[in-house]
């Protein structure tokens, strides 16, 4: 049971109010990808950069999120003009966190569609209508780089950016080798999986953390076993201090699940560090009008 609740995203249970539309009504196409050396496939949305031409006078896109955790009650939004819109061209791909879908990161889309950027979102192994085996987002990039592979033949702008949240920073993170990704946001990137593990289930679940809390180290090393992933590939330390890319790491200082420190020993100066001040952990998905100086700046930059 232990190792099921660990492994199984299913039992995850949501913090934020999201998108309730359906992708399709909001410009989002559902495409499934298949490895050329492998069996392995991805389900993702794609959609393109807004257009002025697609709002009305008067009208704009725009996001408003509700989330909790870690103590607090965040509400996030963001209301974009299209006189605001194709500030920064290329495609955005966009990786959620443990439990979550390619349908969570749709908010996320809306805020990169109205920047001028095109979007791609899959849904990571064992999650969402994957019908691969959870790999603790640490086996995703391969098959990814194919996709990137593939979208670059049909791209104008070649620049593409990796924004992960929680779990999913750890793909983004591993795709940072791709010759196909230029640079990554991670956003509240998730701890290597023990330790991640020990604060997880006290968040989640103090009823689960109490049965399991003693059988916790076993529970993680089961689960890694079952899902042949090893502790080291989900830790993205080693990689942040030695990537030669650019990367805007952005934590919330009372976020348990990925507190800054955690990352201070990270010295490389490619990797720009940000704190969000008083954010839950799930909330830290999106961007609302207070946080996207710092996020645009370092755009502008790249």
């Amino acid at each position: 049971m232990g190792s099921y609740v660990m492994s199984n995203p299913d039992v995850y249970l949501s913090e934020a109010e999201l998108i309730k539309v359906k992708p399709s009504e909001i410009g989002f196409e559902k495409n499934t990808f298949c490895a050329a050396n492998s069996s392995q496939c991805i389900t993702y949305l794609a959609a393109s950069a807004y257009q002025t031409s697609d709002f009305p006078t008067g009208s704009a896109p725009y996001y408003n999120l509700h989330a909790t955790g870690n103590g607090v009650e965040n509400t996030i939004s963001h209301r974009m003009p299209p006189a605001t819109f194709n500030r920064f061209k290329g495609t955005v791909l966009l990786l959620h966190g443990y439990g979550g879908s390619k349908e969570v990161m749709m908010a996320t889309a809306i805020y990169f569609r109205a920047l001028g950027m095109d979007v791609v979102i899959p849904d990571l192994f064992g999650h969402g209508e994957s019908t691969e085996a959870f790999a603790f987002a640490a086996k995703e990039h391969t098959i990814l780089n194919e996709l990137l592979a593939q979208l670059s033949l049909k791209q104008t702008d070649k620049r593409t950016i990796a924004v992960g949240h929680s779990m999913g920073a750890l793909t983004a993170t591993n795709l940072l080798s791709s010759k196909y990704i230029n640079a990554a946001i991670l956003l509240a990137p998730m701890m290597s999986f023990e330790l991640a593990a020990k604060e997880y289930l006290p968040y989640k679940s103090p009823l689960l953390n109490k049965l399991f809390q003693n059988q916790l180290d076993d529970i993680v090393n089961q689960t890694m076993t079952n899902a042949k992933v090893t502790v080291q590939e989900t830790d993205l330390l080693y990689k942040l201090k030695g990537t030669e890319k650019p990367v805007l790491l952005i934590n919330s200082n009372i976020d348990t699940l990925s507190p800054p420190a955690y990352f201070s020993s990270i010295q490389n100066e490619l990797v720009e560090k940000v704190v969000f001040k008083n954010r839950s952990h799930s909330s830290l998905m999106v961007f609302d009008s207070n946080d996207i100086s710092e996020v645009e700046s370092w755009l502008l930059k790249l």
